[in-house]
């Protein structure tokens, strides 16, 4: 089921409802919500996933709001993973919100422009340090 946006003639969302089962793949140019089954890997817009709802396949989305069953993979800019969401996978974000009670088994990896200078030295070990004198009376510590 699509919803027209009168503007531009292009559905905005798409409904898979529940007990619907889609098997492949889906690469949407709109928003999906999801109350049914999807065995195969998901790509779109907008993503929101209602509690009784599995998927079976890896999500790319810009934004992401997950309630039911996912076992893949998950990269989203914006994901909320509510508390009834049941995640079996790795997951990349640039921002997320995790609700109490949401079970993720998984990695988490925050996608980022910039990229960190991991490499970088803040001390440079290859200067020599100035000798430390002693006067008499002094201890080292």
């Amino acid at each position: 089921m699509a919803r027209n946006n009168h503007s531009n003639n292009q559905p905005s969302f798409s409904v898979i409802g529940d007990g619907i089962v889609i098997t492949g793949n889906i690469d949407a140019k709109v928003d999906l919500h999801i109350d049914g089954e999807v065995i195969g890997d998901i790509k779109c817009q907008s993503l929101v996933q209602g509690p009784s709802s599995k998927i079976q396949g890896s999500i790319i989305a810009d934004n992401a709001n997950l309630s039911g069953s996912v076992e893949g993979s998950i990269e989203a800019g914006d994901l909320v993973i509510n508390s009834s969401a049941r995640i079996g996978g790795d997951v990349s974000y640039e921002n997320v919100k995790i609700e109490q009670g949401a079970q993720v088994d998984g990695r988490f990896k925050h996608k980022s422009n910039r990229t960190p200078h991991l490499n970088k030295n803040t001390l440079d070990v290859s200067a020599k340090a100035p000798s430390l004198e002693l006067t008499s009376g002094e201890k080292a510590a």
